[in-house]
């Protein structure tokens, strides 16, 4: 029974406290507008819950159309309109048509739509008043004079003017198209009442842009979301979203919604087929968003979108690395690599286009005599180049882009394939051999170093040997000249051996040849350069000076690989001896001859 008295008295006391709903005092039963539209011939403009389609236009005679009437796409209603008299109908009190014109094959409307509808918002919060109180707005002020009982005397000035109310709980006043009041509550106990202010509420257009891609491809089309929100705080009506684009064809160049509620989002998608062109660019896509609030005023925004859209030539390449076969019986590096280009042509003509691809120095392309391809491509056409390449020496290498090059209406145009990311290992070996000797002139009974460095330039280990040749004109003292063992990866070792002249000459020594053998037992070689050695048995210290000076200035080193130059060894000592007395005599003639040419030239100027 108690709980039964404690629920009557709670509802008697919100009936009191909110005696009428918050959201009916903001709306009003009005005819809301709905858009403007100019319509074709079997154009529509499409409405919420109902579809207004031309059916016909005639200009003959009288500037006449005929409209169809649809809800929820089942056929209504035809009737027809005209511009004069005839330019207004109302379908069942609920959708009302004003024709605005008739020309050029185009009727333009207005469209209104009979409902309640949320039109005015919170302007100043519910606040208390107490007698003599006032709360002023932006061009009102709001009094209360007293309380009487459960009645509260008002009085507002508006404009100019001053209305004297009596209002009870939950009574509300519009005074103007601008201003209302609503008296929310009145507290006898506490002589308080808690009025609020409104004001006509306003939609606001956000547009924003969803899924647009990185780049598009020329033969496709450019799609992407348009995301449309009211932002506002009451509906946006007729709305009529716009796209242009100088640079490709707009699909639907006008799309339409009926209606917006404040906080919701609508999605639009947009289409165009971008133009035909041989370099990538970015095409600007403007689309306009229009709508109207209940009583007709306009609101509009704007956004300009850019896509990039590629060229209608393009290039791929792409590098694998790939283990050698195990049974491969070549030494030196592990892997190769395949190459793969793709070359496409995304235009409605042929065009004819050239390939080419740069490896790195240290690459031989396998059974092909170039990197470069020249071929015709035609209309959507794609072709494929493939091939291997292997390094000659191991290391980290990178790979360039492939490069086209085509001509299009007389210009030439270039595009370069993606970046080929990462670096790329080459396992194996490379063996640098160098052979060097202290000097290139000997006296017979010196002696001379032989070095021998040896270096392992790749990333694995290396089993060597190698035995010297000494030849007869010579004699071994001491020191390395034969060594077998494993020359570690990254580690140089030098190998030094003395030798003796035994007999005068012009000799080469001979060529070291350096075994090698890898941890997967291949075997190879690598091999030094001869060195010039000359051997002399005059022990004149001024012969012996100048020959050591000349034949030391030759390249008395050797690597491999590469190229020695060696002086012409058809020169002998006898030959230099007749030089030097040649150049003797020749110097002393000169120097004689002076005196006699300062004699007579005193004398004839003295005679």
């Amino acid at each position: 029974m108690r709980l039964t008295r404690l629920l009557l008295l709670t509802i008697i006391l919100m009936t009191f406290i909110n005696p009428v709903n918050s959201t009916a005092v903001k709306e009003e039963d009005i005819w809301i507008f709905q858009g403007s539209y100019e319509l074709g011939v079997g154009e529509r403009a499409y409405l919420e819950g109902f579809t207004v389609k031309v059916n016909e236009i005639n200009e003959v005679n009288l500037l006449t159309a005929t409209l169809l009437i649809y809800s929820n796409s089942i056929f209504m209603e035809s009737f027809d309109v005209d511009a004069g008299v005839n330019n207004e109908h109302i379908y069942d009190g609920e959708l009302k048509i004003n024709v605005v014109s008739i020309e050029n094959n185009k009727i333009s409307l207005e469209i209104y739509k009979h409902k309640s509808e949320l039109v005015w918002v919170t302007d100043i919060p519910k606040t208390a008043f107490k007698a003599g109180d006032s709360l002023s707005g932006n061009n009102y002020r709001i009094t209360l004079e007293g309380i009487n009982g459960s009645t509260a005397d008002v009085v507002v000035k508006l404009d100019g003017e001053e209305y004297e109310r009596t209002y009870t709980s939950g009574a509300y006043e519009k005074f103007s198209e601008d201003f209302m009041i609503n008296i929310v509550y009145i507290n006898k106990d506490t002589q308080e009442v808690f009025i609020e202010t409104l004001k006509p509420g306003a939609p606001q257009i956000q547009i924003d842009v969803g899924n647009l891609q990185e780049s598009y491809e020329p033969d496709g089309y450019v799609e992407y979301e348009l995301v449309v929100t009211n932002n506002g705080t009451i509906p946006l009506h007729g709305i009529i979203l716009t796209t242009e684009c100088d640079d490709g064809e707009v699909e639907l160049v006008t799309q339409q919604h009926s209606i917006l509620d404040p906080q919701k989002k609508k999605k639009f998608q947009i289409r165009i087929k971008p133009y035909i062109e041989p370099v990538t660019r970015n095409i600007t896509i403007t689309t306009s968003v229009e709508g109207y609030d209940y009583r007709g005023n306009k609101y509009k925004d704007q956004i300009k979108t850019e896509a990039t859209v590629n060229s209608y030539i393009s290039i791929e390449k792409e590098v694998i690395s790939k283990e050698k076969a195990s049974e491969d019986p070549e030494f030196g590096t592990e892997q190769y690599f395949q190459i793969n280009i793709t070359v496409a042509n995304k235009a409605n003509f042929q065009t004819a286009v050239t390939v080419t691809d740069i490896l790195p120095p240290e690459f031989i392309p396998n059974d092909i005599e170039s990197t470069e391809w020249s071929m015709a491509l035609s209309a959507g056409e794609t072709k494929s180049i493939g091939y291997f390449t292997s390094s000659t020496e191991p290391g980290d290498f990178t790979f360039e882009p492939a490069t086209v090059v085509w001509k299009d209406s007389g210009e030439t145009y270039t595009m370069q394939s993606n970046v080929i990311d990462g670096t790329f290992h080459v396992s194996g070996s490379r063996v640098i051999l160098q052979k060097e000797i202290s000097s290139s002139y000997m006296v017979v009974g010196e002696t001379i170093d032989v070095t021998l460095k040896v270096t392992n330039q790749g990333d694995k280990d290396i089993d060597i040997s190698f035995r010297e040749d000494i030849p007869d004109e010579l004699s071994y003292v001491n020191g390395e000249s034969e060594w077998q063992g494993t020359l570690e990866a990254g580690t140089t070792n030098e190998f030094t051996y003395i030798v003796k002249a035994e007999r005068s000459g012009e000799y080469y020594l001979p060529e070291t040849e350096l075994s090698l053998t890898d941890e997967n037992d291949k075997k190879d070689n690598v091999v030094s350069d001869e060195l010039f050695l000359f051997i002399d048995d005059v022990p004149v210290d001024a012969d012996n000076q100048y020959y050591e000076q000349t034949y030391n200035q030759l390249d008395a080193s050797a690597s491999y690989p590469g190229d020695t130059s060696v002086a012409d060894p058809d020169i002998t000592s006898v030959d230099v001896m007749k030089f030097l007395v040649s150049s003797f005599a020749s110097l002393l003639a000169i120097i004689a001859i002076v005196p006699t040419f300062a004699y007579l030239f005193i004398s004839r100027v003295y005679k």
